[in-house]
């Protein structure tokens, strides 16, 4: 699938909204959103969202008897994004050092949002508990140039701020976008967000896009900041993107709703990409 110079993709969470423990979710997973990328040669990890996902990557890596540093790379501030952070392993030993990346919110930094999820009236572990050295960073739109990669991002259309990171990989571009309501253009306003959205995945070699929805339950939920899977397959096909991972599954949706809709899109749409697929908790992709 990949040669040693790929970057690796893993999906330790794929599930939308909240965290689900029944069996019927266990083949897709019920993990909220993390994904880690491994860049060859690199000794720093790069993880976006801290979903419940990265409890499982933390205990994995806390294994490996070294020093741990990289970066975690936050979309925004929605508890289903962040309700993992503080059971992740690596934060608790002092030799692991880690940047923490957050769009500025409305109501405060980067840091202050962490604070104030980690205080005692939301949870018991302040991040004065975590030995690991913590920067926290608000990240700018710009294109920024860190060890192994750079990235830019642009809002999505949701309810916070919330980053569509673009990764610059060795030439190649992943693009990370789990939260985003991608409306029907019969449904849209025109304030500009699908011509600024095509431009940014054009030609993107990996898009991972929230495709919470389909059509007919869109149709209730419109607003509240998720996309419906026709459309994003739609807006992916006219711009050329060559990887598409589906992800943010919703709760309602079990493992046999999910694989016969991998099917579907797979058979209906396969030929139109190199891969398209549903994300699967545990799957890997290469870049």
């Amino acid at each position: 699938m990949g040669d040693q110079l790929s970057c690796k993709i893993t999906f330790w969470g794929v599930r939308g909204s909240t965290p689900c423990a029944d069996p019927e979710h266990m083949a897709f997973g019920g993990n909220t959103t993390c994904v880690q990328i491994h860049i060859p040669g690199s000794d720093e990890q790069l993880i976006l969202d801290s979903g419940t996902g990265i409890r499982k990557l933390g205990n994995k890596l806390s294994g490996q008897n070294q020093n741990i540093r990289g970066h975690i790379f936050i979309t925004h501030p929605h508890r289903d994004h962040l309700q993992g952070f503080p059971f992740f392993r690596p934060l608790y030993s002092s030799g692991n050092n880690f940047e923490i990346h957050m769009p500025e919110q409305e109501q405060g930094s980067c840091r202050e949002i962490f604070t104030e999820h980690h205080s005692k009236t939301f949870f018991p572990v302040s991040l004065d508990m975590m030995n690991a050295h913590l920067t926290f960073v608000d990240q700018p739109p710009e294109r920024t140039t860190y060890e192994g990669f750079e990235v830019e991002f642009m809002r999505a259309n949701h309810s916070t701020n919330t980053a569509i990171y673009k990764f610059h990989l060795d030439g190649r571009q992943l693009i990370f976008a789990p939260d985003n309501e991608l409306v029907p253009e019969d449904l849209e306003e025109d304030w500009g967000h699908k011509e600024r959205i095509r431009e940014f995945f054009q030609d993107a070699d990996i898009l991972i896009h929230d495709a919470q929805y389909d059509l007919e339950a869109y149709k209730h939920k419109q607003g509240w900041g998720h996309s419906a899977w026709q459309q994003v397959i739609k807006v992916a096909r006219e711009t050329g993107v060559a990887k598409l991972l589906l992800t943010h599954h919703d709760p309602s949706s079990d493992d046999e709703k999910l694989y016969q809709l991998d099917e579907h899109i797979q058979e209906e749409y396969g030929a139109y990409f190199d891969i398209i697929e549903l994300a699967k908790e545990g799957d890997t992709s290469f870049l």
